[in-house]
């Protein structure tokens, strides 16, 4: 893994920390043309720090039989409450052990985070901002939810 997280441009840098984290397997029957993805496991994982959320999506390849989607992503509870630093650090050396897909997607949705982190923290509006996606549209349109 070569990706290098952009540091969120704020005074308070090290006391951001990731909070509420959800992952969502869609439910490939809202496809418009779901016999193609029937087999297939895709979704989103989100995270949040003061309002700013990040996400990232992923596919992974055909799923023969059942598919445990908190067992698979099981270990991204250990990155809620970490600095993003430190997530970045846990990742990297963890990429190995967890594989390319999840390593890739928690990389993908840490920079994201970071991204609207330092969005949020140039913008001069309210400091509460609506997620980007809300929790009751990813209960809605996937098969199975996971939050943690």
């Amino acid at each position: 893994m070569s990706m290098t997280l952009a540091q969120p441009k704020t005074s308070k840098a090290t006391q951001l920390r990731i909070g509420f984290m959800a992952i969502i397997q869609y439910d490939y029957r809202q496809f418009p043309d779901s016999k193609h993805v029937q087999h297939r496991c895709c979704g989103l994982l989100t995270m949040s720090c003061n309002g700013a959320q990040g996400m990232a999506e992923y596919e992974l390849p055909e799923i023969k039989g059942t598919f445990d989607l908190v067992r698979w992503a099981s270990v991204f509870t250990l990155l809620k409450g970490l600095s993003f630093t430190e997530a970045h650090q846990y990742i990297q050396h963890h990429a190995d052990n967890w594989g390319h897909v999840k390593a890739e997607l928690a990389l993908s949705a840490l920079s994201d985070l970071t991204t609207h982190v330092n969005l949020q923290s140039l913008s001069l509006a309210t400091p509460i901002v609506k997620p980007r996606i809300s929790r009751s549209y990813l209960i809605e349109h996937g098969l199975v939810y996971y939050s943690f």
